[in-house]
């Protein structure tokens, strides 16, 4: 079974950990729009409130690491742009600007989402 997930972070990263332990024989391909697939989320605060002085001590995992350890194809910077599902394909856009197409039996997003913002109002 080929499965496509589309995310890294805590969501695609994990799911990919939990499928590869759950079945040996997966082909797990892991597509990330940006340069890292994992960071220490809990570690934000720190950042923020400058405990953890240097932004890359919030990276714990490199790609390359994820990928030796689980045997998932890693691939960051590499933005999926459309979904098929009838073809059950995905057109993948690299850093380079170059496309392709990945075909999958099962496709899982994990993008994360952006907060919701209400205006501000100052309180009387």
């Amino acid at each position: 079974m080929k499965i496509i997930i589309i995310g890294g972070v805590a969501g695609g990263a994990t799911t990919a950990a939990r499928i590869r332990r759950s079945d040996e024989k997966a082909e797990i391909i892991l597509l990330e729009k940006g340069k890292y697939i994992s960071y220490a989320n809990c570690g934000l605060p720190y950042y923020i409130g400058g405990v953890i002085k240097e932004r890359e001590k919030l990276f714990v995992q490199t790609p390359e690491a994820f990928s030796t350890r689980f045997r998932v194809d890693v691939r960051t910077e590499n933005e999926v742009i459309f979904i098929d599902r009838k073809r059950k394909t995905v057109t993948v856009r690299q850093s380079s600007e170059d496309t392709y197409e990945e075909s999958y039996d099962k496709l899982l997003i994990s993008t994360g989402a952006s907060p919701v913002r209400p205006p501000y109002r100052e309180l009387i």
